[in-house]
């Protein structure tokens, strides 16, 4: 059964443009995508809200034309997949189904954000399956703390299975030596995670790290690069999470 409408809307942007009441806008506003807000609204609450306020305004002061949602944060091609999911729904037939799974293919961690920022949770729960479908070693680590910051327990339990089983091969990826330099917190509460669940035997002295056995500085500045992958997720969170 779908959990959320299919209309036919095959490409988002390329549906019945006349019909809708709505304009999504992207990043700097390089996109428009024609929306209804029936849709938008049905599929997520806090979108339903946001467009409540935002067509009485429209309403009240008299301005003509369609209203206007900004999705920021994402690419243009992201913020149009997801209109495009939201629309689709879960289930899949007929000629969508394959251009659905090609955005879920290339867009599923940013879909993800904007799933859990606008909770929509079964598209959630879809880009879990998704992005825990193609965990590796290299990638475990990052989308650890993704899962952390959306709120995914189900690939927050994929990557736990995955730390354990390939831990080893973990501790020598460049993400495992990024986490250790720049959020040694972060890492032991990984380690810990593991040590209780069982699965990895540690043997570390509390608030203390790795082989050197130094403290942890309880002031430890976290200094995430712009070329960590999850600090541009992590602002994307809270650019949505301040916005709504």
């Amino acid at each position: 059964m779908c959990e959320a409408p299919r209309l036919g809307y095959r490409a988002a942007g390329a549906g019945d443009a006349d019909a809708a009441d709505v304009d999504v806008v992207t990043t700097g506003g390089r996109r428009r995508i024609p929306a209804h807000s029936s849709v938008l609204a049905s599929a997520s609450p806090v979108l339903g809200s946001i467009l409540e306020r935002r067509l009485q305004k429209d309403r009240e002061s008299g301005k003509p034309g369609r209203s206007v949602v900004r999705i920021r944060g994402v690419t243009d091609d992201a913020a149009a997949a997801f209109v495009r999911l939201l629309y689709a729904g879960r289930c899949g037939d007929g000629g969508e189904e394959e251009e659905e799974d090609d955005a879920m293919e290339k867009h599923a961690v940013q879909v993800l954000v904007l799933a859990h920022a606008y909770q929509v949770p079964w598209l959630k729960r879809a880009c879990e399956g998704a992005i825990g479908a193609r965990l590796t070693a290299d990638s475990v680590v990052d989308v650890l703390q993704l899962a952390d910051l959306c709120d995914a327990p189900r690939l927050h339990l994929r990557c736990t299975r995955l730390l354990a089983k390939e831990f080893a091969a973990v501790e020598r990826t460049e993400a495992w030596r990024f986490l250790q330099e720049n959020d040694p917190w972060q890492e032991l509460h990984v380690l810990q995670r593991l040590h209780e669940a069982d699965m990895v035997r540690f043997s570390f002295p509390p608030f203390f790290l790795r082989s050197t056995g130094r403290p942890l500085d309880h002031t430890v500045d976290v200094n995430l690069t712009d070329d960590c992958s999850l600090a541009r997720t992590h602002s994307v969170v809270r650019v949505h999470c301040k916005e709504i």
